[in-house]
């Protein structure tokens, strides 16, 4: 009996000796080693964008002109041939074209009013800009109050140095920081303008359009 456990105890110093001969694996020592298997793949993308237009403007615009000082103007001295019927004549007489100039003189009564940065567009369109125009509807080209009338007329939309009824400008996007600003310019004719106070009636239509 003796015998045969000292010949297991031999067989199992033999095992554990051949299990410590043999190689380490690889992987275990060093597991930052281990290579995987790998896929990759690149996707096109692509947006697209619908084409439009934002217009800003104002509804109303309320010109407020401001006050000129009222004056005295001394047109000089007069001498008058008196009748005793109580005729006179051969005296200076006042006309219009022989009026000494007041502070405020207007050219055949009309003014070009320029109203600064009163429309902005923003949008999308196929080659990036827009035409902007300005027109007066029908109806819309005097402002009255009862017989005193103030003409409307020759409307034009500005952006930097150009005008006219209409022009093409650069979209910039859709970001309200870089929206593209316009005024617009009008003339006032004031030939039948007879009254002070708030005269109404006048129009004017911007549209924006893509191009």
């Amino acid at each position: 009996m003796k015998t045969i456990n000292t010949f297991k105890s031999i067989l199992l110093s033999s095992a554990i000796l051949a299990a410590s001969a043999l190689p380490m694996n690889t992987a275990a020592a060093n597991p930052e080693d281990i290579s995987g298997a790998s896929s990759s793949g690149t996707a096109k993308v692509s947006a697209t964008l619908p084409e439009f237009i934002i217009l800003h403007y104002y509804s109303a615009v309320e010109l407020n002109f401001e006050t000129p000082s009222s004056e005295t103007i001394d047109e000089g001295g007069n001498a008058m041939n008196v009748a005793w019927s109580g005729i006179v004549n051969g005296n200076d007489e006042l006309k219009p074209n022989d009026l000494k100039d007041a502070k405020l003189e207007l050219d055949k009564d009309l003014v070009t009013v320029t109203l600064p940065d009163v429309w902005a567009v923003r949008g999308f369109a196929p080659n990036g800009k827009a035409t902007v125009s300005i027109e007066i509807p029908e109806g819309g080209d005097e402002l009255k109050q009862d017989k005193s009338v103030i003409a409307m007329s020759n409307m034009n939309v500005t952006q930097g140095k150009n005008a006219g009824s209409s022009l093409d400008v650069e979209l910039n996007g859709i970001a309200k920081s870089r929206a593209t600003t316009g005024g617009v310019t009008l003339d006032l004719n004031f030939m039948q303008t007879t009254r002070s106070g708030e005269h109404i009636g006048g129009l004017y239509k911007i549209t924006a359009k893509t191009i």
